[in-house]
């Protein structure tokens, strides 16, 4: 069975998850296996576009894949790995509306529980995660910095990994940000984020280099330094990254266990929930397809509720109004 079909969600485990590329690609294979064994079932047509509800709660489809498996002399550790990837993939496809439920034998892996998706951050624990930070010192500012603008423009960690100081426009409150398939876009940078980057860069650069960057004179080598490093000179990594969001929100009760992408989520949801629309949440985020950028966008009951009768004329309309006779 080609592939193809797990672009997007190969896509969201590489460019929105910062997974490797050894780890994509062995979930492309397991899920892969997967597929062509829902093939040989029935669940799923082996030509046109695929019906991913074919898959919906399709636990038998499951079982005679690990059984397939397990016939193959399969590890445990191999089969438990094929069981994170499946986890993995519908919860992409719920996420994305593909599939309604998981399926029942999916759902208790090792520990008994199923993973969940990213969850997002009230607006409240996010400003106070950001600013955790000791800003009296060089490194909790490069860390605010770094808060500040994953959580503010919503970066990837590639994006926020592989910012140059020639990717800022500070005169007109721009940056350059490299997407996935090397696509360019332009965010605002304003606010807190702009105020936390200025405090990092204006202590850590040489004084002329910092003045060039505010002019927006800055050209050559100095463009083409990194913006957050790890070691003096040499470009921050993806792990410290990881690490640092987890040690500041290990010091902020109800956001243990937060990473990059997490901010990142919250962005997204919390742009939603203030009013902007989805197009706009989808061009900022940098996704090439609405369906990915709907994983962002579960609000709760109650607020979808809320957004409904604040939004539609005749959403708190009695069942009697509008129909009184003189």
């Amino acid at each position: 069975m080609s592939t193809d079909p797990l672009q997007p969600f190969l896509d969201h485990l590489a460019y929105e998850r910062g997974l490797s590329p050894r780890t994509v690609s062995a979930y492309g294979r397991d899920v892969g296996a997967f597929l062509d064994t829902a093939l040989d079932r029935g669940a799923i047509a082996g030509s046109g576009p695929v019906d991913w509800r074919g898959l919906d709660d399709a636990r038998d489809v499951v079982r005679v894949h690990l059984a397939r498996l397990r016939r193959e002399g399969r590890q445990v550790r191999s089969v438990d790995r094929h069981l994170a990837a499946l986890r993995c993939f519908y919860r992409f496809l719920r996420a994305t509306g593909a599939v309604e439920a998981v399926p029942a034998n999916l759902t208790a892996g090792r520990g008994g529980r199923e993973r969940t998706l990213p969850r997002d951050l009230t607006v409240e624990l996010a400003a106070t995660l950001v600013e955790a930070p000791d800003t009296s010192t060089a490194r909790g500012r490069r860390d605010r910095a770094l808060l500040e603008m994953i959580y503010g423009l919503g970066l990837r960690l590639a994006e926020i990994v592989g910012l140059d100081l020639g990717d800022l426009d500070l005169p007109a409150g721009r940056v350059r940000v490299l997407g996935k398939g090397s696509k360019e876009r332009i965010l605002p940078l304003g606010g807190c984020a702009a105020a936390a980057l200025a405090d990092h860069l204006g202590g850590s650069l040489e004084p002329a280099s910092w003045q060039d960057l505010r002019d927006g004179r800055l050209r050559g080598d100095d463009a083409r330094r990194p913006v957050f490093e790890g070691r003096p000179g040499r470009r921050i990594g993806r792990r410290t990254v990881q690490q640092r969001v987890a040690h500041h929100a290990a010091q902020v009760a109800g956001t243990a266990g937060v990473s990059p992408h997490t901010l990142r989520h919250s962005f997204a949801t919390h742009l939603l929930e203030g009013g902007a629309g989805i197009r706009v949440v989808q061009e900022l985020l940098g996704h090439r397809n609405l369906t990915t950028t709907q994983i962002y966008t579960h609000l709760g009951r109650g607020r979808l509720r809320a957004a409904f009768e604040g939004a539609h004329p005749r959403a708190r309309r009695g069942p009697n109004e509008g129909n009184n006779q003189s």
